[in-house]
């Protein structure tokens, strides 16, 4: 495997850990507020973090099948 296809793996990689991370976090604080006093505002939040979460799900798995694609073909 080349340097260049190594490095786009552990980009793709760091950008999958840092989505993780950062939705993982507000997934709990999400939690928290639906199990503590659910309104209207937070049914909203939640839609939109999940709407959120699936499109950068898409986005990741289109760069990684990208990145995976180029690999190959070398």
């Amino acid at each position: 495997m080349s340097p260049n296809a190594r490095e786009r793996i552990r980009q793709d990689l760091d950008l999958i850990e840092r989505f993780s991370r950062s939705y993982r976090d507000e997934f709990t604080t999400l939690i928290r507020e639906l199990n503590a006093d659910p309104t209207p505002q937070i049914g909203r939040k939640s839609l939109r973090l999940c709407v959120e979460a699936v499109n950068m799900l898409l986005d990741m798995q289109n760069q990684l099948a990208t990145t995976m694609r180029s690999i190959s073909e070398v």
